[in-house]
């Protein structure tokens, strides 16, 4: 379960950012279906994470992106639900990834007066 080591370096990375451990309120992260992350092991994972670091019990909030594909045979750009998704037009797997490898962190809140 590699969403551990990434709810570990979440925390690392956003205690870096706004100076150490402190209770949040919230954390806003995009996940696309092609970064191999699972949301619900990662919203396990980052609650536990979070807290034992003492970050309290931020609300994890995850935005699903789609990916997004070109087929190299027929040209048809479409979404897709996960990598082994052929072109909806012609059927063929060649295609280039434009988009769905995503995971990024947008926002964190948290009460200022927290410290």
């Amino acid at each position: 379960m590699h969403e551990l080591s990434i709810a570990k370096d979440m925390t690392t990375i956003i205690g870096k950012a706004i100076g150490g451990p402190r209770p949040l309120d919230r954390v806003n992260v995009t996940i696309g279906p092609l970064s191999g992350i699972s949301a619900e092991s990662l919203r396990f994972c980052f609650g536990e994470v979070a807290r034992s670091e003492g970050f309290g019990e931020p609300e994890l909030v995850i935005t699903l992106v789609a990916a997004r594909l070109v087929c190299l045979d027929c040209e048809t750009e479409y979404n897709a639900k996960d990598f082994y998704d052929g072109c909806p037009s012609c059927g063929s797997i060649n295609r280039n990834i434009l988009s769905g490898r995503e995971f990024t962190v947008d926002s964190v809140e948290f009460d200022e007066g927290n410290s």
